[in-house]
């Protein structure tokens, strides 16, 4: 259960920060209301909101439980995409605005401004927004409780289950755990940002 949540967490997070860095570019170079509002569209619903309505759609279909993995790493980044959009925007702007003239005049490939110019002065944010996104990720208990079986538990969903049968004991060990790796994980990433930001 602990290596079930670790990889989806570091999978949404992952995912979360590369739509979100793709949508403050975009937004960066020219505003754009409808990518702005799209990049906040996932505040105006829960994770189990969300949750309830896949399930609701893909049962007929699919067995939900073999998509446990999947559809909780979606949800978890559709749920902090807003806050890493706006975590990130600022920073990209003042990028743009320092280095896009620059860029252009040398006649460098989007590409390459990607790699040289906009990653290592955006490697603090995106170090912070990472661990964000994958500690709260770590610690959600909305979609896959909808969809996982038996087998397809993560940690959160243990803790509860352990409460439910009066092992207190055991559900505080696995919470300790839960908590000691979430910091984890958002000190790693952060301080993958912060050395790359010095570099």
């Amino acid at each position: 259960a602990a290596l079930r949540s670790l990889i989806i967490a570091v999978v949404s997070a992952l995912l979360a920060i590369s739509v979100a860095l793709t949508l403050a570019q975009a937004v960066g170079r020219r505003p754009n209301r409808w990518l702005e509002l799209s990049a906040m569209l996932p505040l105006s619903a829960s994770g189990l909101v969300l949750g309830t309505g896949l399930f609701l759609a893909l049962r007929p279909y699919v067995n939900p439980e073999s998509l446990a993995l999947p559809v909780t790493i979606l949800v978890n980044a559709a749920l902090t995409l807003p806050y890493l959009f706006r975590l990130l925007l600022p920073e990209v702007r003042q990028v743009q605005a320092d280095y896009a003239r620059l860029t252009q005049s040398l006649g460098l490939p989007p590409r390459t401004v990607l790699r040289f110019v906009t990653l290592p002065r955006l490697a603090r944010p995106l170090g912070f927004g990472t661990g964000l996104a994958a500690a709260l990720s770590m610690g959600d208990l909305g979609v896959i409780a909808l969809f996982a079986g038996d087998r397809g538990a993560t940690l959160p969903l243990v803790v509860q289950r352990l409460m439910g049968a009066y092992r207190m004991e055991a559900a505080a060990a696995s919470a300790l755990l839960l908590v000691g790796l979430s910091f984890a994980l958002f000190w790693a990433f952060d301080r993958i940002g912060s050395r790359y930001a010095d570099a």
